[in-house]
């Protein structure tokens, strides 16, 4: 049943025979626009680093997106989200975004369609990630800030990415996906990874794909802020179409 049931509704349109996939005890990340561009860099290369192995599932539009589209080689582009499934070498459901809505109804109206879709498809356990701004002294390597609805999960997990508890506030899908995944009893955390002045920080989305890699069991390289910078202009290319 949903919890909001009124007002614009994301859509979901799925890929030729896939509305009935699933995917045993997959993990879901997610890799939206934010802060640092954090997420949506790192998720971006980590579907280029398993484009071999990576199947789309469907494509959401919310009617909250921001308004402004794209044109690439005079073709336009609206914002959109897409799901993607990755079966080796761990069960991964990962969702890739070029915006998060612009209103606080389209945020949760748009993370609750995605946390119902990522449990029909077999998600168990839900990781978000986004930039942490307005700090002082910053880190290179960029540390790793956590929170979670439950404690247990939140002692387990961040323990893996060698991340801190949070304390303040958290903005957009990364708290929201977090808190609605703890609603229907699944696993969760979210990350706040420091980011400087530069959009996007490469050094937090490297951060970023360090830890998803390790939560997620993705067995991938590390990579360096140059491979990441390139990794993401080809990626982008492919996948914002």
């Amino acid at each position: 049943m949903r919890v909001l049931d009124s007002g614009p509704r994301t859509e979901v349109f799925y890929e030729e025979g896939m509305s009935d996939y699933y995917l045993e005890d997959a993990t879901f990340i997610e890799g939206l626009p934010g802060i640092g561009m954090v997420s949506k860099v790192a998720v971006a290369h980590i579907l280029d680093a398993l484009r071999d192995r990576a199947k789309r599932i469907c494509r959401l539009y919310s009617p909250e997106f921001p308004s402004p589209a794209f044109v690439s080689d005079g073709r336009l582009l609206l914002n959109f989200a897409d799901l993607y499934a990755v079966e080796s070498p761990s069960p991964t459901l990962i969702l890739y975004g070029t915006s998060q809505p612009s209103s606080s109804y389209g945020q949760h109206e748009f993370c609750y369609t995605v946390i119902e879709l990522a449990r029909k498809h077999g998600a168990r356990r839900v990781f978000t990630v986004g930039g942490l701004g307005g700090r002082e002294g910053i880190s290179p390597r960029r540390e790793v800030f956590c929170s979670s609805t439950d404690k247990e999960n939140l002692e387990k997990f961040a323990k893996l990415v060698e991340g801190h508890v949070y304390s303040g506030q958290i903005v957009g899908a990364v708290g929201i996906l977090m808190n609605l995944a703890g609603l229907m009893g699944m696993e969760n955390m979210g990350m706040l990874i420091e980011v400087g002045d530069s959009t996007p920080d490469y050094y937090a989305c490297r951060r970023a794909v360090w830890v998803l890699n390790r939560l997620a069991n993705l067995g991938l390289e590390d990579v360096t802020v140059d491979e990441l910078m390139r990794s993401y202009v080809r990626a982008a290319a492919r996948l914002d179409v």
